[in-house]
């Protein structure tokens, strides 16, 4: 949905009126390289949004840190946690029930109303799939590698920063 937010009247009527022979897989490339900038940096935003939805589990490590000497108020923290815990998942399935009902209304409608971009939305999201991938990887890459040299360096400020990536 996000990539289709994007589409703009004029790249629609360039769409619309490019030469179907000139075309090719990648021929679409070069007019999106905008629209697929944009769109992978907001999904990288959305995915740091949802990361508040779930509980981060040093949370629970520092619950059984400093109740346990006294089982009793460990048993009400951990239930405390449960429910908390309990409160975000329904708040992220509202949430994202409610995301997913307004795309799909968004993608059927816009897709009726400009049917020559279906195919190259299509390819612009699977394109953003793909660099979403790379960055990723790149990213657990870049974790691995500051990790490695902290150890074999023994320099301990690259090592906080690798766990700050993470």
């Amino acid at each position: 949905m996000i990539n289709g937010l994007f589409f703009s009247e004029s790249f629609i009527s360039e769409l619309y009126n490019a030469n179907e022979e000139d075309e090719n897989f990648f021929s679409y490339l070069p007019r999106s390289i905008d629209k697929i900038i944009y769109t992978t940096l907001v999904s990288v935003v959305i995915g740091i949004i949802t990361g508040f939805f779930f509980v981060d589990e040093k949370k629970l490590k520092g619950i059984f840190r400093r109740e346990k000497g006294d089982i009793k108020i460990l048993k009400q923290k951990v239930i405390e946690f449960m429910k908390d815990l309990k409160r975000r998942y329904i708040a992220f399935i509202i949430v994202a029930s409610f995301i997913l009902i307004i795309s799909f209304f968004y993608l059927l409608c816009f897709n009726y109303v400009y049917p020559y971009s279906q195919i190259e939305w299509i390819k612009s999201s699977i394109t953003i799939f793909i660099i979403m991938q790379i960055l990723s990887l790149l990213k657990c890459i870049l974790e691995t590698s500051m990790r490695f040299l902290s150890y074999k360096f023994n320099i301990e400020k690259l090592y906080k920063i690798s766990k700050f990536l993470d």
